[in-house]
C-alpha cells in the first residue's frame, strides 16, 4: 500500500521543475502524494543588454498555468533573477516551507549545474533540508548542463504514463519556447526517450541521489 508523501520540487526559475522532473511530479500526483513546486526567483528575465526575454507578469501567468496542469501548489520566493543567494535568508525561507509542509522528499537542481542560480538554489536546499531523509537532484538541461563534472544517472522514474502532462506543463512557458525554439521540446523528449530506453520503458527521468531511504 502506497504511503502518502509530502513532496517538494524546487527550481530556481519558473520552468526548471517542468524540464527536470515534471514527469516525476505528475507520477507523485497520480500516486496521491501532496506536491509543492517551490520557485526561488521572480518569474522575469532580462538579458545583459536590457532586452526583456520574459516580463514579470508573463512569467507569473506561465508558472501558474503550468502548476494548474500538474495540479500542484505553487510557491515563489521572489528572489532576484540571476542573483539568487546562498545565504541565511534563502536557507531559512526554504526551511520554513519544509517545516510547514512536513516534507518527506525533495527534488532540486544538480549541484554541478553551471547556472549560478541553479547552483545556489541547490546549496540552499541542501542546507535547509539537512533533516529531510530523501533528496534527489534532477538532470540539468543544456546550456546549464555543460559542466566539468558528469551527471550520474543513479535513480530512474518511469514517466511513460504522464509524459504528455509533463510536455503540456512545459508548453505553458511560451516565452521559453520562443527563446529556445522548437528544438527545445524535441530535446526534452529525446532525453526522456533515451532515459526510458536505459530502463526498458518509453519515457523516463533520472536523478543523482544525495540521500534516499530504501523501502527494502
Amino acid at each position: 500500500m502506497h504511503s502518502k508523501k509530502n513532496v517538494l520540487a524546487v527550481g530556481a526559475h519558473a520552468d526548471d521543475v517542468e524540464i527536470g522532473c515534471g514527469g516525476t511530479v505528475a507520477v507523485h500526483k497520480e500516486n496521491g502524494d501532496n506536491v509543492i513546486i517551490l520557485i526561488m526567483a521572480e518569474s522575469s528575465y532580462t538579458n545583459y543588454d536590457g532586452k526583456i526575454l520574459r516580463s514579470l507578469k508573463e512569467g507569473q501567468i506561465e508558472e501558474e498555468n503550468a502548476a494548474k496542469v500538474l495540479d500542484v501548489e505553487l510557491i515563489n520566493l521572489n528572489f532576484k533573477t540571476k542573483q539568487i543567494p546562498y545565504s541565511a535568508e534563502s536557507i531559512e525561507a526554504i526551511n520554513k516551507v519544509i517545516d510547514d509542509y512536513s516534507i518527506d522528499i525533495i527534488y532540486t537542481h544538480w549541484n554541478y549545474d553551471t547556472h549560478q542560480d541553479h547552483l545556489r538554489t541547490t546549496q540552499s536546499v541542501l542546507s535547509a533540508g539537512r533533516y529531510v531523509k530523501n533528496i534527489l537532484m534532477y538532470e540539468p538541461e543544456y546550456p546549464a548542463g555543460r559542466s566539468y563534472i558528469g551527471f550520474r544517472n543513479q535513480y530512474y522514474v518511469d514517466i511513460s504514463s504522464v509524459f504528455d502532462k509533463k510536455m503540456e506543463a512545459l508548453r505553458c512557458h511560451s516565452s521559453q519556447l520562443k527563446k529556445y525554439g522548437d528544438n527545445f521540446l524535441r530535446a526534452v523528449e529525446a532525453r526522456a526517450i533515451h532515459r526510458g530506453y536505459e530502463i526498458g520503458q518509453k519515457y523516463a527521468e533520472c536523478f543523482e541521489i544525495v540521500r534516499m531511504i530504501s523501502s527494502i
